[in-house]
């Protein structure tokens, strides 16, 4: 998908509720594809996200990384530790690891990005 159409479609659809109709309709479902399959569209639809909410995304290796990070912290910043969908996280230390979801604080220390593996400075 072309990336102005994409950005097109995400304004009538992000954030909205939408009837049942729109969300089966042949238009959402290649909105919601681009946003899987479509590098630029994910990129700018991440990066508008991370915006959105003040978060600063570009000391990241990647966006992936920059989301995954983001989507681990609380509402105070701070590294969640018992939620099960928190992935990665990265410390003040610029220490990055994934969580050993045992209940305690327990990581694996990563030294390289997952997604684009790039080596990770601390």
């Amino acid at each position: 998908m072309e990336l102005e159409k994409f950005k097109e479609l995400h304004a009538r659809f992000f954030g909205k509720q939408l009837p049942e109709e729109v969300v089966q309709s042949e238009e959402y479902e290649a909105y919601v594809d681009a946003i899987h399959e479509d590098e630029a569209c994910y990129n700018w639809a991440t990066a508008e996200k991370l915006k959105s909410q003040g978060f600063d995304y570009e000391g990241y290796c990647c966006l992936m990384m920059a989301d995954k990070v983001y989507q681990s912290l609380d509402e105070e910043g701070e590294p969640k530790y018992d939620d099960p969908d928190v992935i990665i996280n990265k410390w003040d230390e610029g220490l990055y690891g994934i969580p050993v979801h045992n209940g305690s604080a327990t990581m694996v220390v990563i030294n390289y990005c997952p997604w684009c593996g790039s080596k990770l400075s601390r």
